[in-house]
């Protein structure tokens, strides 16, 4: 196992022409540079060591503001060729709301700040290829069988959208942006996930959470372009309650309809299925 690794081990591991890709050096804004060679990773490579999975749930990304353009484009590319393979790649929207890790925003140059407020999303839920998974919440003093609402406890999920790429042509996000990849696509639950460690029970709250759970009822390959279809209108839970926060405001607000907090709303999985099998 590599001991630092970038986005870039992934591809390797499940495709072994990655590993002689001789793209440009991955160069993060900040204190340090990742290379694409096996002394940055300072362990030798898998090549082609793991066949990809019908579904891939991550839950790990870089703020884009780390990234170049043309890294994350290169990168994007490789997920829409699993999605032509019939793969499902679920990445979680992140937990920090619209200033992601670290809780930096950016200036209008993209210099990392703590008190500016232009948004800073996440990578790889940017990328028009993947489905971007974010997180609600049962409410205070609610049933788990009453309406849930926008994660806001413990995390301000990630949402919002990209200064990268373009709205795709299957997004609806159009009322919102006009010309930005929004995101999350979907939701899920992501609080009082219970977890054992060490003969003892914990309570954990992330869009790491709702990603896989989201995953555990897809099999189908990139569902985005079908999830976003007329046809599927109504098949989500849509949330009305919450918003995502950071870089000091009030972001973005969970309305009736798709939006950069839960996106399309949670999976009503009975509906869902329903629709799917109605497809040709």
């Amino acid at each position: 196992m590599s001991e630092v690794a970038s986005l870039n081990n992934f591809f390797d591991a499940i495709e072994v022409t990655y590993c002689t890709f001789e793209g440009e050096t991955i160069q993060l804004k900040m204190p340090f540079t990742l290379t694409h060679t096996a002394e940055a990773t300072r362990a030798p490579e898998d090549c082609g060591t793991a066949a990809p999975t019908n579904v891939i749930s991550t839950s790990c990304s870089y703020n884009e503001a780390y990234l170049t353009p043309l890294y994350t484009a290169r990168q994007c590319a490789e997920y829409a060729k699993l999605g032509l393979m019939g793969i499902t790649v679920l990445y979680s929207s992140g937990d920090y709301g619209v200033a992601e890790n670290g809780s930096y925003c950016l200036t209008s140059n993209g210099i990392y700040s703590l008190d500016n407020t232009i948004f800073n999303p996440s990578f790889v839920g940017t990328c028009p290829y993947i489905t971007s998974v974010g997180a609600t919440q049962a409410n205070p003093n609610s049933a788990v069988y009453e309406p849930e609402g926008a994660c806001g406890q413990v995390i301000y999920y990630g949402g919002g959208f990209s200064n990268y790429f373009a709205m795709p042509d299957y997004s609806r996000y159009l009322d919102r942006s006009g010309t930005s990849r929004g995101f999350p696509d979907t939701a899920a639950n992501g609080t009082n996930f219970v977890v054992a460690i060490d003969d003892t029970y914990e309570l954990i709250c992330g869009t790491s959470c709702s990603s896989p759970v989201s995953g555990s009822i897809l099999t189908i390959g990139f569902i985005n372009l079908t999830i976003y279809s007329p046809s599927f209108a109504g098949v989500f839970n849509d949330i009305i309650m919450g918003g995502n926060q950071g870089c000091g405001i009030a972001a973005y607000t969970a309305l009736p309809g798709i939006d950069p907090v839960t996106g399309l709303g949670t999976p009503n999985f009975p509906k869902l299925l329903a629709s799917w099998l109605l497809l040709p």
